[in-house]
């Protein structure tokens, strides 16, 4: 029998909403994921995307946020950060400006 899969929806926000031509983007985990399956099933489905947002080694890039529940990935557990199926996902990539 197969392992259960989950569809997890991110949302995109600034230039990479414009980059995707798209709010969201989904993406298909395993049951109870962490950060780390997360960002290791968009480089799997979305390639392009995951060049902008993603390090070679699947991290994310300098200046790149991940918020889960409104609070940044650095002030829960990083990249292993367990997943609800719940989760509210969004990507904000860096900013200039003052």
């Amino acid at each position: 029998m197969p392992a259960a899969e989950d569809v997890r929806t991110v949302r995109l926000l600034a230039s990479l909403r414009s980059f995707a031509g798209t709010r969201a983007i989904t993406v298909t985990t395993g049951p109870d994921p962490t950060v780390r399956e997360l960002l290791a099933a968009l480089q799997r489905e979305h390639p392009a995307l995951a060049e902008r947002v993603l390090s070679e080694a699947g991290q994310l890039n300098p200046g790149m946020q991940l918020v889960v529940n409104g609070r940044h990935i650095d002030f829960l557990d990083g990249l292993d950060t367990a997943l609800t199926s719940e989760a509210d996902l969004v990507l904000i990539p860096p900013t200039a400006g003052g």
